[in-house]
């Protein structure tokens, strides 16, 4: 059951955030709105609003944990509890819209911001919302990795290393939290049809998804159907990656 539960989604303003943020809300959760563009997320809570669901949100860069601890505090003052987590902020790379950058093209910036936000910003967010999970004895988090994590593309080393951090991060943070029945898990998404692949052409698109052994790219709402089951009441799993790739990293 999702209904009545506190969820925080942080990149909720666009692509696999904002569907997972609506999905929660759909399903009778209050859901905390986390982005570090005010405009996006306030359109959504709007949207929301127009429906007759419960959000709130909060402005907040991810890889600066004050920021974060402030976030969880509004959302816990707000109401008096979280249950759920979802990680999903993240980049590509400093150097937008471009997603390939060679190893000798990556400087100290371009390794750190991507670092900060993807793997470092999961880091503090569990650090800031688990408190609160630990006096409830319960709570759920979903990291969002990738398939890059174990089928790297060349041109984009900090991603990938960023991503593959957040798999083994999920592994101990589900180990050191199952005494207080909080469940860690990760999603890794394949090729999906978000903003983040804007500047990629269709051509290039369509060359990928022909890969995939189900015959198309991934949409939002395919991770998004993931992360409810991950975030449901009774759900026995726990320090595991799924792949949301329809099939196109298989083992």
């Amino acid at each position: 059951m999702i209904a009545g539960k506190v969820a925080v989604v942080t990149g909720a303003g666009k692509g696999i955030g904002r569907k997972t943020a609506f999905e929660f809300a759909k399903a009778g959760a209050k859901v905390v709105l986390v982005g570090h563009k005010p405009d996006s997320i306030g359109e959504l809570h709007r949207y929301l609003a127009e429906l007759g669901f419960e959000s709130i949100t909060i402005a907040a860069d991810v890889s600066d944990f004050g920021a974060v601890s402030k976030m969880a505090e509004q959302a816990k003052d707000k109401y008096g509890r979280i249950d759920i987590l979802v990680n999903n902020a993240g980049i590509a790379s400093t150097k937008t819209p471009s997603w390939h950058v060679p190893l000798l093209e990556i400087d100290d910036r371009e390794w750190d911001r991507v670092l900060a936000v993807n793997l470092k910003g999961q880091f503090n967010c569990a650090k800031a919302v688990v408190p609160y999970m630990m006096e409830q004895n319960d709570g759920s988090i979903i990291n969002i990795g990738s398939t890059t994590a174990l089928s790297p593309t060349s041109g984009s080393a900090a991603f990938c290393a960023s991503k593959a951090g957040v798999m083994a991060l999920t592994r101990v943070l589900a180990k050191e939290l199952a005494s207080y029945r909080i469940r860690v898990n990760c999603i890794a998404p394949g090729l999906t049809l978000t903003p983040a692949q804007d500047s990629v052409s269709m051509e290039a698109i369509d060359t990928a998804a022909g890969t995939i052994p189900l015959g198309r790219a991934g949409l939002p709402s395919d991770v998004a159907q993931v992360i409810l089951f991950f975030a449901s009441d009774g759900t026995f799993v726990t320090g595991q990656t799924l792949l949301v790739d329809g099939g196109g990293t298989m083992h």
